[in-house]
């Protein structure tokens, strides 16, 4: 029988057949560039093995690309004598080097890069990296190899281990994820630096439209960067970058699939991207995937109606010019998943449909303008649909859709980064949740400044920004709220941020404040209806007022050749809070003769084939703090042997009635052994959570819990190919364990033991 590698091998000569077939039927006929390129290898000093995402650029001429998976590399439009060019990317030194240059393509064999002292996290492709601001302490990208080996369903569980990261969900279609306590609306979600566009950021019922295996990087933002990307950014930014990356440009085409298999829901899933140059500069990008998961299972049995189906198609045409670059990209979404029953509203449970169409152009040019040396334009228009109906029924209950459009650009120089935004978004519901049509228009100026002064950085960013929120009132019928109050309504932002460091010897400190204000949203505003997936009657307050928050964060990091530790503390205060609490008075947690849960709550009858209720809930503003600390270490025990750790903590408290605020994520504690010896890699890592006890409104109390994690990769060179499988075990001893932030912990534990495995190809 034919070993692994054998086989592997075996189905890199057929690929590369193929691709050489294929090459040579798009290409016939094509003429490739004869102006001056330099091309080469870039690899890994320690191991020899390739370096995939490394910039190389010329910073002179503004001209720069990536190495490919390879290690491969060529850099284009150069002019003939002396050229000076740089090679970095964040984990290693820096190599310059000056090359002479005719009117050729010069090859300069292999380049070696060196690990720089331990860093924990890499950095996103760019290849304009003097231009990047400096990211605060707390900030972590997540990229390449550490990405894939840590890849999960949803982008929620891919961050989980990350330091202050928690998740919320009611079943493996709806984890969202948790930071530093915030999430929904006050934790931005992006995609590439604009808006999702889907509604995740509304509900905890409401997924996220993205699949991660269609993804390369995650950003999580913090400081005065995240004001770049919008006003409620108190919890931080997370920014997702897919595969298709505009900025990575290649001389021949370049391929990627990916398939897998979960087992704890029977799990299957699949990605295909290819990016196609032709002629000189023109590049096609294709990517489709699709993901179908049954129920998922725990210790105790499965969790019903939470089984998924996912599917994506995306494509995009850029141009590069001599200066310039411009992408049009159009991309399909649908994803079916289902929300367990409970006893609260609907038994059998609720099966939700969605459905995001994105068109996208982007425009970038190296200028030389009053000082700046970058352009970048952004377009986007999305439509998203989403659909809520009974089990069983094919009559959607809940209806609701959104149209955005926006429009963004961005000057960059050195020490500046300005922006502004324009967004239009037009939202309808439907079916018996009531809220008005609304139309909201957004205007935002926004800017980050950054000098160097010695040993200090300073950085100050500001977004003022002007929200006007127009419903239809030509046809009002709520039945709580008062139609009078439902008017137009304007919401002037303003949001500043300031963070100095200063470094000394291998430690750095740094400090930074924030001030924002978050607008509420038209379902905060209008609502007045069943929402079948939150279990709940939701009754907005049309009189609320935006969100101030006043956040102040400190952090001091220690880096030396084989260590790393770095502690912060934070704390977020707020005088209008927004909350979202049951109607009533609900005292005692009994049976009543009525036969619901809470006597006293206000509740509403409901059923489908089965009796049950809904609670009533409504928005108000309260005055809150949140205080927390975090804490995360790495130590080198040898080249291939490391041990990793961290500390989450976090208190939230109403600071009227000094009492806890509902779901704050319980404390959490990780440790980790990595082995890497190439080309094996092996991670071991312990997660322990505390039991929760400082309860909010209607909370109960969760036992905490000790899981244990394996994750392995194995990779395989060839030379033009790499092969990849990564396997995951997830909690290796089965245990029975609840996450408190779950709306479904009342019926059944987290998943239990689950092995997953992808086999990853790149050529």
């Amino acid at each position: 029988m034919m070993d692994m590698q054998t086989i592997l091998l075996r189905i890199t000569f057929l690929l590369q057949l193929t691709k050489k077939s294929f090459t040579c039927f798009c290409f016939l006929g094509f003429l490739w560039s004869q102006e001056a390129s330099i091309k080469g290898f870039i690899l890994d000093s320690k191991n020899r093995a390739p370096i995939h995402g490394a910039n190389v650029f010329a910073k002179e001429l503004g001209v720069g690309t990536v190495s490919r998976v390879d290690g491969h590399f060529i850099l284009d439009n150069l002019p003939e004598g002396k050229v000076s060019i740089t090679i970095a990317i964040i984990g290693y030194e820096e190599v310059d080097k000056s090359i002479f240059l005719e009117k050729d393509i010069l090859d300069i064999g292999v380049v070696f890069l060196t690990r720089e002292v331990i860093n924990v996290k890499e950095v996103v492709v760019n290849s304009h990296l003097e231009l990047q601001p400096k990211k605060f302490s707390s900030n972590s990208y997540i990229v390449g190899n550490q990405y894939h080996t840590e890849l999960k369903m949803s982008l929620a569980s891919t961050l989980e281990e990350e330091v202050g990261m928690s998740i919320r969900s009611m079943g493996q279609g709806t984890r969202q994820p948790v930071l530093r306590g915030y999430a929904g609306d006050r934790l931005l979600l992006t995609e590439d630096g604009i808006t999702a566009g889907d509604l995740s950021n509304t509900s905890i019922d409401h997924s996220i439209s993205m699949d991660m295996i269609s993804y390369n990087s995650v950003k999580i933002i913090r400081g005065p960067e995240a004001l770049l990307y919008g006003s409620n950014t108190i919890g931080g930014v997370i920014d997702v970058s897919r595969i298709i990356d505009p900025n990575a440009r290649f001389e021949d085409p370049n391929f990627q699939a990916i398939l897998g298999h979960e087992s704890s829901n029977k799990g299957v899933f699949g990605n295909i991207v290819c990016n196609l140059p032709f002629k000189d500069n023109h590049q096609l990008r294709f990517s489709m995937l699709g993901r179908n998961a049954e129920d998922q299972v725990t210790p105790v049995g499965p969790l019903l109606n939470t089984a998924l189906t996912n599917s994506e198609l995306l494509g995009s045409y850029t141009y590069f010019g001599k200066d310039y670059r411009s992408t049009f990209s159009y991309g399909l979404l649908n994803m079916d998943y289902g929300i367990p029953g409970t006893p609260e509203g609907h038994i059998d449970g609720v099966d939700i449909t969605m459905d995001k169409s994105m068109q996208r152009f982007s425009f970038h040019k190296d200028i030389s303008f009053m000082g700046f040396q970058t352009l970048d334009v952004d377009q986007r228009y999305i439509d998203y649909s989403h659909y809520e109906s009974e089990k069983g029924s094919s009559y959607p209950a809940v209806s609701l859709g959104q149209k955005i459009f926006s429009l963004q650009n961005i000057f960059k120089n050195r020490y500046l980064q300005f922006g502004s935004l324009i967004q239009y978004r037009s939202f309808k519901a439907g079916g018996f949740y009531w809220t008005p049509d609304t139309k909201e228009y957004k205007i935002a100026l926004f800017g980050l400044f950054q000098k160097k002064y010695n040993d200090f950085v300073m950085q100050i960013s500001s977004r003022a920004e002007y929200l006007s929120v127009l419903p239809n009132t030509s046809d009002l019928n709520p039945s709580n709220l008062n139609a009078n109050e439902i008017k137009n309504r304007a919401f002037p932002l303003f949001s500043f941020a300031v963070a100095l460091y200063k470094n000394w010897k291998n430690f750095e400190i740094s400090i930074g404040t924030m001030v924002t204000g978050r607008a509420p949203g038209i379902e905060d505003l209008y609502s007045d209806g069943p929402h079948l997936g939150t279990y709940a009657y939701e009754i907005g307050m049309p009189t609320l007022e935006q969100e101030q928050i006043i956040g102040l964060e400190a952090s001091i990091t220690y880096k030396s050749d084989i260590s790393f530790f770095r502690f912060t503390g934070y704390q977020n205060s707020s005088p209008n809070y927004h909350i979202s609490s049951k109607m009533g008075n609900c005292e005692e947690e009994f049976i009543d003769g009525q036969g619901h849960p809470c006597a006293g709550a206000d509740y509403i009858e409901w059923g489908s084939g089965s009796t049950g209720w809904l609670y009533k809930y409504q928005l108000e503003g309260i005055s809150s703090a949140i205080i927390g600390f975090e804490s995360d270490f790495k130590y080198e025990m040898t080249g291939k042997l490391n041990f990793s750790g961290s500390i989450s903590m976090i208190r939230g408290n109403n600071t009227l009635t000094n009492l806890p605020l509902s779901y704050m994520p319980p404390d959490k504690f990780l440790f980790s052994t990595n082995y890497d010896l190439n080309p094996v890699f092996l991670s071991l890592q312990f997660k322990k959570v505390s039991s929760q006890t400082r309860l909010g409104e209607f909370e109960t109390v969760t036992k905490g819990y000790l899981t244990a994690d394996l994750n392995g990769s194995y990779v395989i060179h060839s030379t033009r190919m790499t092969h990849k499988l990564v396997f995951q075990i997830g909690n290796i001893f089965d245990e029975t364990y609840y996450n408190h932030l779950s709306r479904v912990k009342m019926i059944m534990p987290e998943k239990g033991r689950s092995v997953s495995i992808q086999y990853r190809i790149l050529f």
